[in-house]
C-alpha cells in the first residue's frame, strides 16, 4: 500500500472512533493521517495484544483489521471481537485477495473486506456505510414491541401508546424478557437467569418485581396485563384474550 494523499477536504460529518489494527508502521502512519483528514478520530495497534490493551479503554464505532499481525492473525481476532462488539463495524484490510480468506473473514463476521492496495475515499466511505447499517441493525434488535408496549433496551425506555413509562433497572429487565417473549411463557427461572451474580436477586423477590410491573402498567392505563401460569411461569396477555 503506497502512501495517500487526501484529495477532498475533510468531511463534517460526526467523528467516529476507530482502531486501526495494522503492523506495518509506514501503512499504519499513512493510512492514519488519510483517515484524520476524513474526518475520522484513529487509534492504532500494533497487535493483537495492543488492540485488546485499547478496546478494554474505550469504545470504537469502527475497527480496521489486518489479517497478518505478530501475535496472531486479524481473522481470529474478528471472531472474538463479532461476539463481544456486535454493534461495531469491522472491516478486514489485507493485500491477501484470495477467494478462501475473503470467504472466510465473512464467515467470522466482518461486515467488509478491502483488498491492499485501495483508495482512501473509497475506505471513507465503506466505513461510515457499514458503521451505520450496524446501528441500524442495533436499534432494532434493541427494539421490541407488544400491543402497545414499546421498548428500546439501548436507550432503556419504555412507553405506553407512546407515553413514556418510568420503571426501575430491575423491572425494566423483567418486562423485557416478558415483551421480548412476544406473548410466550417465560419461567422463574429465565428471569433469575437473567440476574445471576446479583446478590439483589432472590426468587422470592421476583413477585415484588412482578407486582409493581403489573401496578404501574395498569396506572398507565396499559392492555396488556401480567399473568401467571401457574407452575411454569409468566406471560403477557392482551386485555381481553383468553388463556
Amino acid at each position: 500500500m503506497t502512501p495517500m494523499t487526501p484529495v477532498s477536504p475533510a468531511r463534517p460529518s460526526a467523528l467516529l472512533q476507530v482502531l486501526l489494527v495494522e503492523d506495518d508502521p509506514l501503512i499504519a502512519h499513512t493510512l492514519g493521517m488519510g483517515l484524520r483528514f476524513e474526518g475520522f478520530s484513529l487509534t492504532p495497534a500494533a497487535s493483537i495484544k495492543e488492540a485488546h490493551e485499547q478496546l478494554a479503554r474505550h469504545d470504537f464505532d469502527v475497527m480496521l483489521l489486518d489479517i497478518g499481525l505478530p501475535d496472531g492473525d486479524g481473522i481470529s481476532l474478528c471472531r472474538k471481537l463479532r461476539q463481544s462488539h456486535p454493534g461495531t463495524a469491522i472491516l478486514i484490510i489485507s493485500a491477501l485477495s484470495d477467494e478462501h480468506t475473503v470467504v472466510t473473514a465473512f464467515d467470522v463476521g466482518a461486515d467488509d473486506y478491502m483488498r491492499k492496495p485501495f483508495g482512501l475515499q473509497e475506505l471513507s466511505t465503506r466505513m461510515r456505510r457499514q458503521h451505520l447499517l450496524r446501528q441500524t441493525e442495533t436499534r432494532q434488535r434493541n427494539s421490541i414491541a407488544f400491543g402497545r408496549i414499546q421498548m428500546d433496551r439501548g436507550r432503556r425506555t419504555v412507553s405506553i401508546a407512546g407515553t413514556a413509562l418510568q420503571l426501575g433497572k430491575k423491572e425494566f429487565d423483567v418486562l423485557f424478557l416478558l415483551v421480548q417473549a412476544g406473548g410466550d411463557t417465560i419461567t422463574r427461572q429465565q428471569i433469575l437467569a437473567q440476574f445471576d451474580g446479583d446478590s439483589a436477586i432472590y426468587d422470592r423477590t421476583i413477585d415484588s418485581h412482578l407486582s409493581h410491573l403489573r401496578r404501574k402498567l395498569k396506572d398507565a392505563g396499559a392492555d396488556e396485563r401480567i399473568v401467571a401460569i401457574y407452575g411454569v411461569g409468566y406471560k403477557l396477555e392482551l386485555a381481553g384474550s383468553t388463556l
